[in-house]
């Protein structure tokens, strides 16, 4: 009997307490959701409190060379018109037709709108604006897009992003408990639409990139691309075709990929690569090598011709280089060797990415391997530019500025600096690679001013300053309408004396253009020359 009184003690007591820990663990989530009703309240209140307007999303702006706005380089007005007798009234005087009819429409909402306006207007309840906008602008592959959320989403805006992006533009009017735009109340712009004090200056020089813009227009698809060979920053740069910011629609349905960059993709280069090999000829002690061009010559078990089916005659390099000749630059990879061209291809970097800028480089393309090339055959191939060798134009820089430069180049940049708080931090050139010696470079640019002057470039020679370079027609294997489809080239720089551009021009089909390579290339040399004069 003693037993089952104290059974029933102990659960009460336990019972007791159980309930007591029930009770507590009760109050507290009703404590808990007290409280988090209350911060949802003045949240909810806060918002009521106010009827937000985004006007813009500010953002630092991309520069050329020069301090020249590429972005943020137009303004434009922005209205906030209240749903009032005479703020519609104001807005009639200035828009008509469709655009007024679309603001008359939002404003049966009884809320303030946004639309923008060709000019000022002073009405009470409207607000004129002014945000800064990039309609116009230049070198769009190179420069990039941001989208609707004013994040890049291309080129330097995207590469820059985390130091372009701002805060948003907006604009508040105090509303009463029911969320009423309170009448007489003047609205509050939350952060200035003022220039925002940091951006990215480019090495891009405007002036040099519509030279280079209107000229590529010749071209259906393909890339322009200008640089300076002392310092290996990229004045112009150019992709073919480009594309409209106000009609993105007809731009991302075009089969010919209008935002493709083509100056940074991978492609056959061709006959633009013998300096390469002439240039390791050269540091090799092989460039005494005389050669008889009949057309044709047999390697292995296979017939590789030359251009001119009735063949070249007797050539040493100069003249092999000049007059382009296949034949000749076969025969002369077998006695330069795979080794020593792959060498001066390295030292190029050659199949590797360039890195342009924060972010941004340069597709790495293909160059064979050593064990590639032990066939003679793909050796063949290699020497003239073609079989698996792939690089882009912006790569073909680092030659034919180390033939300009006295045999050194540096690597190519689209970036000069930075702007932070409104003070410029300007990027070094980097260190300079030596791809081979002076005197190699000397001669090679007496080779390159022949071909403009006695060889297959001579529409190449422009009418104002001397030049030096080299033509390509690069096989592609792929056909169109039972015609194979070959990319153009020319590569050469401008004065041939004393050189301070190189100019890269490619083509990715020669029968859609309306004028050669070469002869773009002399358009573009006498249109900088008279401008830099």
């Amino acid at each position: 009997m003693n037993e089952n009184i104290l059974f029933w003690k102990i659960f009460a007591k336990r019972t007791a307490l159980c309930y007591f820990l029930i009770i507590t663990l009760f109050l507290i989530c009703i404590l808990r959701i007290a409280v988090i009703s209350s911060n949802d309240y003045s949240a909810v209140t806060l918002n009521q409190n106010y009827y937000k307007l985004k006007i813009a999303n500010l953002r630092g702006t991309v520069f050329d060379k020069n301090m020249i706005p590429l972005t943020n380089n137009t303004k434009k007005i922005i209205a906030c018109v209240s749903p009032t007798p005479r703020a519609i009234t104001g807005i009639s005087a200035v828009l008509k037709n469709q655009e007024l009819k679309n603001v008359l429409e939002r404003l049966k909402d009884g809320k303030p709108v946004l639309c923008e306006v060709p000019k000022k207007i002073n009405c009470d309840g409207i607000v004129c604006i002014g945000v800064y906008d990039s309609v116009n602008t230049v070198a769009l592959h190179t420069v990039g897009l941001v989208d609707s959320s004013g994040d890049g989403i291309m080129g330097i805006e995207k590469a820059y992003n985390e130091l372009l992006k701002g805060e948003e533009a907006e604009i508040l009017y105090e509303c009463d408990g029911k969320g009423n735009i309170l009448e007489g109340a003047s609205p509050s712009l939350q952060n200035d639409t003022s220039i925002v004090a940091k951006g990215v200056v480019s090495a891009i020089d405007i002036n040099l990139q519509t030279i280079a813009e209107n000229s590529a227009k010749a071209i259906s698809k393909g890339a322009i691309v200008v640089a300076d060979v002392k310092t290996g920053k990229i004045r112009a740069c150019v992709s073919m075709p480009n594309f409209d910011k106000q009609n993105m629609g007809e731009a991302l349905s075009n089969e010919d990929s209008p935002f493709l960059n083509r100056a940074v993709n991978t492609y056959n280069v061709g006959s633009v690569f013998k300096p390469c090999v002439a240039a390791a000829g050269i540091e090799a002690n092989k460039d005494s090598f005389l050669y008889n061009c009949s057309g044709s010559c047999e390697i292995i078990d296979r017939v590789f011709k030359c251009h001119k089916l009735e063949g070249h005659g007797y050539l040493e390099l100069k003249g092999a280089i000049a007059q382009s000749c296949n034949t000749f630059f076969y025969n002369f990879s077998f006695n330069v060797g795979a080794e020593n061209i792959l060498k001066t291809a390295n030292n190029l970097k050659f199949g590797k990415g360039l890195k342009l800028c924060e972010n941004i480089q340069t597709a790495s393309g293909n160059l064979p391997s050593l064990d590639t090339l032990k066939n003679i055959a793909q050796l063949a191939n290699f020497s003239i530019g073609q079989g698996e060798l792939l690089l882009s134009p912006i790569s073909m820089l680092t030659l034919y500025c180390a033939i300009a430069n006295n045999g050194i180049y540096y690597t190519p940049t689209i970036v000069e600096g930075t702007v932070k708080d409104g003070k410029f931090h300007e990027y070094g050139i980097g260190n300079p690679t030596r791809a081979f010696s002076k005197e190699t470079a000397e001669k090679l640019k007496d080779f390159l001013k022949e071909v403009l002057l006695e060889g297959t470039g001579t529409d190449a020679l422009p009418k104002t300053v001397t030049a030096a370079g080299k033509t390509a027609t690069a096989q592609t294997g792929k056909f169109l309408n039972g015609t194979e489809i070959c990319q153009g080239w020319f590569c050469g720089f401008f004065p041939e004396k004393d050189p301070q551009f190189a100019v890269i021009i490619f083509s990715e089909n020669i029968l859609l253009q309306t004028k050669t390579c070469s002869q773009i290339f002399a358009e573009i040399a006498d249109n900088i020359t008279e401008i830099m004069s």
